[in-house]
């Protein structure tokens, strides 16, 4: 008489149970469970919490702690470059021409010192100077004029790569470790946006129901040690 194996009756049960459980789980899991530790942390007010994961802030005080909430959509990925490499470079490059720039600038300086502090104290006036002293101060208004424009230059491209870093290094930082250095990678900044039907427990106690739409953006970077997939990092809520 032909027996099964016990470990045939035991795997059975178990692989339905599993197959169960996979038809059961939601399609937007991954979604489900960043927005629900978002909104746990902030009810408890748990900034460190957040700071792990979020750079926008949902304060109890303001907008009332959620209760409950359905993921109802999430949008398609949408990528863009990320640009760390290329923006430190327009840094560098930026503050470079600065230099020179200055440089030239206090070479002519130094050579018309005299004719610069008249011009000076005629600017303080409000006074236009003729002559030698006039075209003096025509020249120097300009080297002024251009030495505002090169240190917008600067300040743009810091900027820009200050706004490019925050998001990517917060993805790519594991744990409470160390921010890494993203100059050296290059890659991508991926986004999508998250639909959440919220019940919300107002300051005053009072309960509503709230549509929101939650931005969860990671960098996808390559590097010297390969590629990484960041953590979603939640930048952006508001009222859908």
């Amino acid at each position: 008489m032909f027996r099964p194996k016990a470990s045939v009756l035991f795997v059975l049960p178990v692989l339905v149970a599993v197959a169960a459980l996979n038809g059961c789980s939601s399609p937007n899991a991954q979604e489900e469970n960043i927005v629900k530790q978002y909104f746990r942390a902030s009810g408890l007010r748990d900034n460190q919490t957040l700071a792990n994961f979020a750079i926008v802030s949902f304060d109890p005080k303001v907008e009332g702690t959620v209760t409950d909430f359905d993921v109802t959509a999430v949008s398609p990925e949408r990528s863009e470059p990320l640009k760390v490499i290329e923006l430190s470079k327009m840094v560098t490059e930026a503050e470079a021409a600065n230099k020179a720039f200055n440089e030239k600038k206090k070479t002519y300086q130094d050579a018309n010192m005299d004719a610069i502090d008249r011009v000076l104290k005629a600017q303080g006036g409000g006074k236009k100077l003729s002559g030698k002293d006039g075209q003096i101060q025509g020249e120097w208004e300009k080297w002024q004029a251009d030495a505002g424009a090169e240190a917008k230059k600067v300040s743009a491209a810091r900027n820009a790569l200050a706004d490019s870093r925050p998001v990517a290094e917060l993805s790519l930082t594991a744990g409470n470790g160390d921010a890494p250095n993203i100059e050296d990678m290059n890659g991508a900044l991926v986004s999508k946006d998250v639909s959440v039907a919220a019940t919300v427990r107002g300051p005053d106690g009072a309960t509503t129901q709230k549509n929101y739409l939650v931005t969860v953006q990671r960098a996808v970077v390559k590097g010297a040690n390969g590629d990484r997939n960041g953590k979603w990092v939640i930048t952006g809520i508001k009222p859908a």
